[in-house]
């Protein structure tokens, strides 16, 4: 709103000098009708008249009687109308040439032969109207009456521009009155409006607006600004500012509080107002303000302090276009200004100090609503990811307009759980935020909070790369602003959450990271909570599925203990344990020795009558390796799963054969089949089949499980193969070796007779020199040999459990003694002097035959192994009345190691040509020590000879 120029007292005093000027002079009508006689008789004529246009455009005429003023104006306006006509004198007669209709009836009307006009003109040149002279009489003018009414047209002129003056001084003072009765209206209604403007005024900023805006105007300013101390003391800050742009204004936003030589701050300290009313005012006194002034449009200004209860608050300033002097009613005016603003902003700050507080409790009451909110929430559930989206759903509206939270799964990558909006129907910000989504291809602010475990507060959101973070104290950010916080429990972060305010709200604040860090750390704790009892159910649900698993496989294994090593047995254990465990039927296939076919060696199934079915399917469709559902598994040595298989679906595949008529007959199955396989060599198959109908389809557990009695059968299989390989071969060779000993004994019996008669007749018959001792040595060369195959025999006889005692009382010391004279002769050969202690009765029940047979076997032992040193052997009674033989050489002796080996098949201390036999004397003689109840042993060492001990029972 603009004000006139002039005050009200100014227009005042100028109307009072208009109004007494017009009121001393003569009006213009008076002057005219003086006019018109005189030029009537200048010309000596009774009639005249002046036409003229008035300041408001209009015919105006003054004549002498007898002249109708109609006519007048109608001649006037035809002649003022022509501009030919009004460029200089007329003389119109009735009778002559070339008189116009229009302009005869004029002249008719006005009673008129003859008609003399001049124009009327003002001083500047212009036509402002007509001087008429009508003749009823046609006549002349002499030059001495034409410079006569020509005076007089000229008087006219004048009269009537000074009518025209006087009128335009008399409008411009009733409009001068007028405007300063206007503008002390304007001036009133805008000191009231300032009033109530301050009393509607809620915060500072609405009260310096209110009074620049209405105050600028009251006071005839051009400008003005509010300052208002910072809330620290150390600066003034801008509230509100009229009349300058903002270039201009960006230096005024904060200045010191003390500005030495500027008037504001002379103002302020002192508490008293400054007025400059001119550029050479502010020279004299303020200098450095004066720089300021000469490159602003402002030539004065007013600056008033805003104080209340002699506490300052600020500084009012106004600015003037013109120099000017500040009447006592201006500086009073502007002073109720600064004095009602002053008020105004300290109701406003006890306000907004009120309101601050009030928001502050509510603030607090939502945020601990909230917080109680989201702690029944999380505490209701173990569902964390629905309830945490709950959470994030309860924060959008009242904490927040735009919440995501963010977790990290089991690899270690970010994942968005959830994202919520105060209005789903629009992406708040969404291409603002898309810079902080969770990425791992870049870092993000989300991800540098999940790194570093620290929230983050932003505002003033702006697009990548030019955001602030936490601007600067005392500034207005201009955005939006955001917080993420990490989701961190028992010092694990597991993730974030991202809150986001527009920039229509109130920017976060600490108190809000606060909050929103307390959320975190109970839906951390919610989130840490959930996965930990889902672990342990899942742990607990492991372990119970182990652990039956594991029963399974114990009861597996116990019932493959119990079958042995009997293949039949174990295939039918193997077969009806995974048929009641896994599957409806079972179907266990071997490959055959050529390795060409699989041959199904056992199907089973609860139903008779789908047992037989599938019996007779597999059994009718042999398959090679690579062919069907079994013979892939066996070519690539890898499982098969078929959850949910018909018979259509394997005519198409055209890979299951053998189950087409079972699926045709029993509807949809679910198949699986395990290779068999031992040390990386698949000999077989095991398969399981079941109605999909009546259970569920096979899964990836069911092959882990299979697979696990695949391997155990396959070893339980491998094992009985083999034993019964073995036995085989073992039960081979005893036959062989019965019947060789058997086939070997008739033969060597008869040749051993032949020798001993040979033997008689050459040591009757001495003729060819060394006869008798090549006999003696065929002889013990036969005996040696029948000794090999007595070995063999009880070998066989042991092995095959043919081994019988035939118990009889009798003493072991005289039995010792009988086999020592027995084999005296074979000691002394080897160079071995016997020393017996047996003198004392030893008194058993024992076989014979078989003791006598283990003393002979470590005679010939000691003999064999003694080196030609002497051979202890003794006889007594062991401290638990056991009967004891110890039998003791100084020979080559036994290295420990080898010790326990001498005792098995075929077995010998030392390996060499100089050393014969078969090693099977000692096995021998354990095992008939140990079928009376006994036991033998050696010790010895390397170089110190052998002691082997003999004890046994009585009985």
């Amino acid at each position: 709103m603009q004000m006139p120029g002039s005050n009200f007292v100014a227009a005042v005093e100028r109307m009072s000098r208009a109004l007494e000027q017009l009121a001393s002079a003569p009006s213009a009508t008076a002057v005219l009708q003086e006019v018109v006689h005189g030029a009537a008789a200048s010309l000596g004529l009774e009639r005249s008249a002046v036409a003229w246009l008035d300041t408001d455009g209009l015919l105006a005429t003054q004549g002498t009687p007898g002249l109708a003023s109609e006519a007048v104006a109608a001649c006037g306006s035809r002649l003022l109308e022509d501009p030919e006509l009004v460029a200089s004198q007329w003389l119109f007669d009735q009778g002559g040439a070339g008189l116009e209709p229009e302009m005869a009836e004029v002249m008719d009307r006005l009673g008129a032969a003859t008609l003399l006009a001049l124009p009327v003109l003002s001083s500047g040149g212009g036509c402002v109207g007509v001087l008429l002279g009508p003749s009823p009489e046609p006549r002349g003018f002499s030059p001495e009456e034409m410079r006569r009414f020509t005076l007089y047209a000229q008087l006219a002129g004048l009269a009537i521009e000074r009518g025209r003056l006087v009128e335009s001084a008399r409008t411009a003072a009733l409009q001068a009155r007028a405007e300063a009765e206007q503008a002390e209206l304007l001036r009133l209604t805008s000191v009231q409006a300032v009033t109530e403007a301050f009393g509607r005024a809620l915060t500072r900023e609405d009260v310096g607006r209110a009074v620049l805006e209405l105050g600028v105007p009251a006071v005839g300013a051009v400008g003005g600004t509010v300052h208002q101390l910072s809330s620290n003391g150390r600066s003034v800050e801008l509230v509100a500012a009229v009349g300058s742009s903002l270039e201009a204004l960006a230096p005024l936003k904060s200045l010191p509080r003390e500005m030495p030589e500027m008037p504001g701050y002379d103002a302020a300290a002192r508490g008293t107002p400054v007025w400059l009313e001119s550029l050479e005012d502010a020279r004299a006194r303020y200098p450095a303000f004066a720089v300021y002034m000469a490159h602003k449009s402002c030539q004065a200004f007013a600056f008033l302090p805003l104080r209340v209860e002699q506490r300052g608050l600020g500084l009012l300033a106004f600015g003037f276009a013109q120099a000017r002097h500040f009447t006592e009613l201006q500086r009073t005016l502007m002073l109720g200004l600064a004095r009602q603003c002053a008020q105004a902003m300290e109701r406003a700050r006890l306000y907004e100090t009120e309101r601050s507080a009030r928001l502050q409790a509510e603030a607090a009451g939502q945020r601990l609503q909230l917080l109680a909110d989201a702690g029944v929430l999380l505490s209701g559930s173990l569902e964390w990811e629905t309830t945490v989206a709950g959470v994030a759903q309860l924060s959008v509206g009242t904490f927040s307009d735009w919440c995501a939270v963010d977790f990290l799964d089991e690899h270690g990558a970010l994942r968005r759980l959830t994202v919520r909006h105060a209005q789903p129907e629009r992406a708040l910000m969404h291409d603002k935020i898309e810079a902080y989504a969770p990425e791992r291809s870049r870092p993000s602010a989300i991800t540098d909070v999940v790194r570093t475990g620290r929230a983050q507060l932003v505002v003033g959101l702006m697009p990548p790369f030019t955001r602030k973070v936490e601007g600067e104290a005392g500034q207005s950010p201009e955005g939006g602003s955001f917080i993420i916080v990490p989701l961190v429990a028992r010092q694990r972060t597991l993730g974030a959450m991202s809150f986001v305010r527009g920039p229509e709200r109130t920017p976060f604040t600490e108190a809000d990271r606060s909050l929103a860090e307390d959320m975190a750390a109970r839906a951390g704790l919610a989130i840490d909570n959930a996965r930990l009892l889902r672990k342990a159910r899942a742990a607990e649900a492991e372990s119970r599925h182990n652990a039956a698993r594991l029963r399974i496989l114990v009861e597996v294994d116990r019932l493959l203990a119990e079958a042995g090593l009997d293949l039949p047995a174990v295939l039918d254990v193997i077969a009806r344990k995974v048929s009641e465990v896994i599957g409806d039927g079972c179907v266990l296939q071997l490959m055959d020795e050529d390795g060409a076919f699989l041959e199904p060696v056992t199907i089973h199934h609860p139903d008779p009558e789908a047992r037989w079915l599938l019996a007779g399917t597999v059994h009718a469709r042999r398959q090679k390796p690579g062919e069907g559902l079994h013979g892939g598994t066996v070519t690539s040595g890898r499982a098969v799963l078929l959850p949910d298989i018909d018979e259509e679906e394997a005519r198409v595949s055209g890979g299951l054969p053998e189950y087409l008529p079972y699926l045709d007959r029993y509807g949809p199955q679910s198949l699986l089949v395990v290779p068999l396989a031992v040390k990386g060599r698949v000999f077989g198959t095991l398969g399981v089949v079941r109605d999909v109908a009546g259970g569920r389809p096979y899964n990836e557990e069911d092959q882990l499980l299979l697979q696990s009695l695949a391997e155990r059968a396959a070893l339980a299989i491998e094992d009985a193969r083999l034993y019964g390989a073995a036995t085989e071969a073992v039960r081979l060779r005893d036959d062989f070796l019965s019947v060789a000993g058997h086939e070997l004994k008739t033969p060597l019996s008869a040749l051993r007779l032949q020798i001993q008669m040979l033997a008689r007749v050459a040591r009757d018959v001495a003729t060819t020199p060394g006869l008798a001792q090549r006999v003696e040595k065929a002889e013990r060369t036969s005996e040696r040999l029948g000794a090999l195959i007595d070995e063999l025999l009880d070998a066989g006889r042991i092995t095959a459990g043919r081994l019988k005692l035939e118990r009889e009382e009798m003493d072991l010391a005289s039995l010792t003694r009988d086999a020592v004279g027995r084999m005296s002769e074979a000691l002394a050969r080897a160079g071995s002097e016997v020393k017996l202690m047996a003198d004392t009765s030893v008194v058993g029940r024992w076989d014979r035959v078989r003791l006598e047979q283990v003393v002979g076997n470590l005679l010939s032992n000691a003999a064999k192994y003694g080196r030609g040193q002497p051979v202890e052997v003794r006889v007594e009674t062991g401290h638990d009345g056991r009967a004891r033989l110890v039998v003791k050489d100084h020979g080559i002796g036994i290295a420990p190691e080898d010790q326990g080996r001498i005792f098995e098949r075929f077995e010998r201390a030392v390996n060499g040509k100089q050393f014969h036999g078969l090693g099977l004397g000692l096995w021998i003689s354990r095992e008939i020590v140990e079928s009376h109840g006994g036991h033998i042993q050696v010790c010895s060492a390397p170089g110190e000879g052998s002691t082997f001990t003999v004890e046994l029972p009585r009985e």
